[in-house]
């Protein structure tokens, strides 16, 4: 079976990819507050996670029986999922209201995508930028909902903290 066969014809081991990539993160993001690795890992962990969670969504593509769509862009590849996909994630990671319309205590799954809906392309060329930001902790938790509700039977000990 060639490597292109397993993300056309295995969802399920993509998004097992999908949540190593969140593992190692977790990981380095352990490192880098003891202080080993401080540089690289500013780049690594939002590139790194952002592409774990380009590779969930397009998993979900793929259960659906869809091609997913050439690109990096999150906010994208969530939109073009199915509407029950979109509302079982939604439900899975919910907006939490604050008292100032627009701005949530805590984002939802949609609104964590679309603030980190560049985070892949633009954080590789961050030589090229003056400033970036990056909601790494939203950003991992919409990673967990979408590796937790497409794999229902992985065990606690190799899924995502949080």
């Amino acid at each position: 079976m060639t490597q292109d066969s397993v993300w056309k014809h295995h969802p399920l081991e993509v998004m097992y990819r999908a949540n190593e990539l969140g593992r190692l993160v977790e990981h380095l993001g352990a490192e880098e507050r003891d202080g080993v690795w401080r540089h690289g890992t500013t780049i690594a962990i939002p590139v790194l996670l952002s592409l774990a969670v380009e590779i969930g969504l397009k998993a979900w593509h793929r259960i659906e029986g869809n091609e997913p769509p050439f690109t990096h862009d999150l906010l994208e590849l969530f939109d073009g999922l199915g509407e029950n996909t979109r509302r079982r994630l939604e439900d899975k990671m919910p907006e939490v209201p604050s008292n100032m319309p627009g701005y949530p205590a805590y984002p939802g799954i949609r609104t964590a995508l679309r603030q980190n809906r560049d985070v892949f392309t633009d954080w590789r060329y961050a030589h090229e930028h003056d400033a970036l930001i990056a909601e790494t902790g939203v950003l991992k938790t919409a990673l967990k909902a979408i590796v937790d509700e497409f794999i229902d039977e992985m065990p606690s000990e190799n899924r995502l903290k949080g």
